[in-house]
């Protein structure tokens, strides 16, 4: 009842913002934007793309499991495509990646599980204190005049400073979260196997963190990941003539991404873009061209990246296929 509430609030609010936009002058934004910036962000989410593979490929050796790097970018890029159809972000691709772990790599689903904990573990930390960092910056810039503005951001950053609370000491100390799991699970059965695979995530945790350089290596690997989307925000403001400093960019962007992993539509669509546009016209960029700028980043971070996916997985198996067929036609009778 409550989640059919929310779909119908999200489409009320989405379609009111439909009807009162000037379209013209959102494609005109959009026609602005010089191609070379484009290309630039589009090179830039390519090589977003890589990095996260070689940090999913390391957390996999951590384990002691080697693996190619080839496998990790099509478990990725399956992920990708996985991510752009179900609600939420982040959230069906990773079930997938654990499966992809399980079949392509031969890990069993508790060491799968561990890496895909490792990988969001690195990931989250540092989405959250950049995220937080800048929420900060920007409560402070807002403008002391705007109480509505205050009062949202007021918030916004409380919870943010009690959630990086939890992550650091979940971070230093996971028992409290595994005993929490433990009694919320009915089974018996549930349990064991959340039991186990705590044992398996705490073992690898601690194998990580005595590993001093390879663990600020991956946590400084994720700070610039999440820096290249600020960046890639940054060029498209540029094309459309719209100065903004790099930390309100960031605290967008990222804030944008928090809203976006609400479960309302696939692969967050309608609420990243709309959260976008009202944190723009905070900073007090038009409506229309704040949609632009929406509407040319989640090309370039999002749509790009499911089209380069799905073409490169459809074209492997049509290729794979066309070998096999052609290794059996060969084969003498």
């Amino acid at each position: 009842m409550k989640k059919n509430l929310l779909y119908c609030l999200g489409a009320v609010a989405i379609i009111f913002l439909l009807l009162n936009l000037d379209f013209a002058e959102i494609f005109l934004s959009i026609k602005t934007v010089p191609l070379y910036l484009l290309f630039i962000s589009l090179t830039l989410q390519i090589i977003t793309m890589v990095l996260i593979s070689i940090q999913w490929k390391t957390m996999v050796n951590l384990i002691d499991k080697d693996c190619k790097l080839a496998d990790i970018l099509k478990m990725n890029m399956k992920g990708n495509v996985v991510d752009a159809i179900t609600p939420g972000v982040k959230v069906g691709g990773e079930l997938a990646r654990l499966y992809d772990i399980k079949v392509r790599l031969g890990l069993n689903t508790s060491d799968g599980a561990v890496v895909v904990g490792l990988q969001k573990t690195a990931s989250i930390l540092s989405f959250y204190s950049l995220t937080l960092l800048s929420l900060i910056w920007f409560y402070f810039n807002i403008g002391q005049t705007d109480l509505h503005h205050m009062l949202i951001f007021s918030t916004i950053v409380i919870i943010f400073g009690i959630g990086f609370i939890v992550i650091i000491l979940a971070f230093l100390n996971p028992k409290p979260i595994e005993s929490l799991l433990l009694k919320i699970a009915i089974k018996e059965n549930t349990k064991d196997k959340l039991k186990n695979l705590f044992q398996r995530y705490v073992i690898s945790l601690k194998k990580f963190k005595k590993k001093k350089k390879k663990f600020f290596l991956q946590i400084l690997l994720s700070i610039f990941i999440w820096i290249l989307f600020a960046f890639k925000m940054y060029l498209i403001l540029i094309g459309l003539n719209i100065k903004l400093n790099m930390l309100s960019i960031a605290s967008i962007t990222y804030l944008s991404y928090i809203i976006g992993m609400i479960p309302l539509l696939p692969g967050s669509v309608g609420s990243f873009e709309t959260s976008m546009t009202y944190l723009l016209s905070m900073k007090g960029v038009a409506i229309e061209k704040g949609i632009a700028i929406a509407i040319i980043f989640r090309f370039v971070t999002f749509w790009f990246e499911f089209f380069i996916s799905l073409f490169f997985l459809i074209s492997y198996k049509l290729i794979s296929k066309i070998i096999k067929r052609n290794k059996y036609a060969r084969k003498p009778l």
